[in-house]
């Protein structure tokens, strides 16, 4: 698949040096009955397996899978690191500069040690521990500036070095978002509420403070980028989740139907397939990419059960005459015009 990518791209003149960005996240895939290898109760209690996936963030492309029992949606260092070294050794010749956003549950050592090892860089998701709220008093009050693109939210920088990190402290980009106490009430039992400083919470539900401030940590080995730009590059990793929720509803990851884990890994395989397919076809034609608002450095395509409407499930007759092969769609398919950009797109690649 990632040798097929490589092809399309320098088919359309691609830099092969542009910066890179790869995500990476885990999902979870209820499935049912007994028997299923390597099923694991999840922390909802739902029997499930727990794919972890690395997109490549440009391209919307996932690059390599990992396929686990769902009670393990956190891995191991050792085990996020082969992830890692395995989707950057996927990337093309002369790639250019890559990092890796990741959220908190791969926050280990390891795999940043690998991550250096690899030349990549990488922002990081930190779990909100008592370091993390030492490192939050050392920042004065002057030094908090506004967030892009997020009105309200306000970010700041120290530095830190975690347990075991054997080379220079690392940036610890905050984050801190207003919260008041009439809105706390309305989010009880909602994660939101995880990030504000429990004995501030406390404090705002007895009344005590009429707002609190909610605080994000991200780790990075980023350099000279200013603070407001790292922490909304990392915020974009949350595009992943789009990526994962089209392989639910697009390419039917929503099922491992398999006893056997290895023949579910071959049905993820299968799965992730079909995701590059629809990515490489939005390459192709930007007729058939999305036409709405994304963010910057983000490809524009539409979900897979939108491009089976358009392109791959349409009636249609081959037509043989005059050694000539036409195809000719239904009368009055609506997009028809798109159809036929696409497939333009496609006989206009020169041959391998």
């Amino acid at each position: 698949m990632a040798a097929a990518g490589q092809r399309l791209d320098r088919a359309l003149g691609r830099d092969p040096g542009e910066p890179v960005t790869i995500d990476l996240d885990a999902t979870q895939i209820t499935v049912y009955g007994r028997g299923k290898d390597g099923a694991a109760r999840c922390r909802t209690g739902q029997l499930s397996y727990a794919p972890h996936i690395a997109f490549w963030a440009e391209r919307g492309r996932p690059l390599t899978a990992e396929l686990v029992g769902g009670n393990q949606e956190r891995l191991s260092g050792r085990e996020c690191a082969r992830i890692a070294s395995r989707a950057i050794g996927l990337l093309p010749a002369g790639h250019g500069p890559v990092t890796m956003r990741l959220d908190s549950a791969y926050y280990a050592v390891e795999l940043l040690e690998r991550l250096r090892r690899e030349r990549s860089r990488f922002t990081v998701s930190v779990p909100r521990s008592q370091a993390m709220w030492t490192a939050l008093e050392r920042i004065p009050d002057s030094a908090w500036i506004d967030a892009l693109e997020m009105p309200g939210a306000q970010v700041a920088e120290t530095t830190y070095r975690p347990g075991g990190w054997r080379h220079e402290p690392l940036r610890l980009i905050v984050r801190r978002v207003p919260f008041a106490a009439e809105q706390i009430t309305r989010l009880k039992g909602s994660r939101r509420l995880a990030t504000i400083h429990p004995e501030q919470l406390q404090m705002a539900l007895d009344g005590q403070l009429a707002s609190v401030y909610g605080y994000s940590f991200i780790l990075t080995d980023i350099p000279h980028q200013h603070t407001a730009w790292v922490e909304h590059f990392h915020r974009h990793r949350a595009q992943i989740e789009e990526r994962l929720k089209d392989t639910k509803l697009g390419q039917a990851l929503r099922h491992l139907p398999s006893g056997d884990i290895n023949a579910n890994r071959v049905w993820l395989t299968a799965a992730m397939l079909a995701m590059n397919l629809t990515a490489w076809c939005c390459d192709l034609s930007p007729a058939a990419s999305a036409s709405g608002h994304a963010p910057t450095n983000t490809p524009l395509r539409r979900h897979a059960h939108t491009l089976r409407r358009l392109l791959f499930n349409v009636p249609a007759r081959i037509i043989r005459t005059g050694r000539r092969i036409i195809l000719r769609l239904p009368d009055g398919y609506p997009h028809a015009d798109t159809f036929q950009a696409t497939l333009d797109a496609v006989y206009a690649l020169p041959r391998p």
